[in-house]
Order: C-alpha cells, then structure tokens, then sequence
C-alpha cells in the first residue's frame, strides 16, 4: 500500500470513531426555535428574537409554548446601569417588547418569567 492510501485510511478511520463518540449525547446546548437567541432558566427557555421589533418566546424544557394570559412575564432594560421598565404587548405565541431604544446602541434586555409562583429573570446582550 502505499502512503496516500494508508493515510487516507487513518484519516477515514479516526473520523467514523469521533463521529459515533459523540452519538446519543446531548450537547447541552439549547435550540433556537425562532432564530434568537435562548437563554434557559431552571423552569423554562426564553428565546428573544430583535428584527424590527424585540420578540420573546417563553417554552418548558419540551419546547412546549407557555405564553398565554397566566404567564406573568415582565421585561426592563439595562441602559448603562439605568432600568427602564418596558411595556409588553402579548400573543398566542409570543410577546412583542414594545419600546423606543432605537438611539441607544448597546443594551441588556432583562426578562422575568413568574413560574410556579417564583420569579425566573434571564438576561440578554442586545445592540441596535
């Protein structure tokens, strides 16, 4: 045999063993439903999606949808260390941040999920 094909065997070899090493096991990382970004608390995922407007998507570790009107969820952002309290509008599948950061370039979007009568808050890095 000759180098090359020797090479190309190890190579195909080790890459089949890394690829079922890795089988069955859970990354630990969460999934984007909606193209966000996902942030979980000990309770639930919150997904925040920011297009024209600031979306947060509220689902149980099933990835089952939570938002309906006993979901208490409030939102403030962090505006260089200020908290501004942001008025949420609700959905059948999320809640709509309705608010006018336009002018401000960086900041922290803080959500709070009351569940099971305890407050979950999950906080999120955002830019314009």
């Amino acid at each position: 045999m000759s180098f090359k094909k020797i090479a190309l065997v190890i190579v195909f070899t080790l890459t089949n063993f890394s690829l079922y090493a890795h089988e069955g096991h859970e990354s630990g990382m969460t999934k984007s439903s909606y193209g966000g970004i996902v942030k979980k608390s000990k309770n639930v995922f919150v997904e925040v999606v920011q297009d024209e407007s600031i979306e947060i998507y509220i689902t149980d570790h099933e990835y089952k949808n939570l938002v309906s009107p006993k979901l208490a969820v409030s939102a403030y952002a962090d505006v260089k260390g200020k908290k501004i309290p942001l008025k949420l509008e609700s959905h059948a599948k999320n809640i709509t941040v309705i608010t006018d950061l336009k002018k401000e370039k960086h900041f922290k979007l803080n959500v709070v999920v009351k569940f099971n009568g305890k407050d979950e808050e999950v906080t999120f890095p955002l830019e314009n």
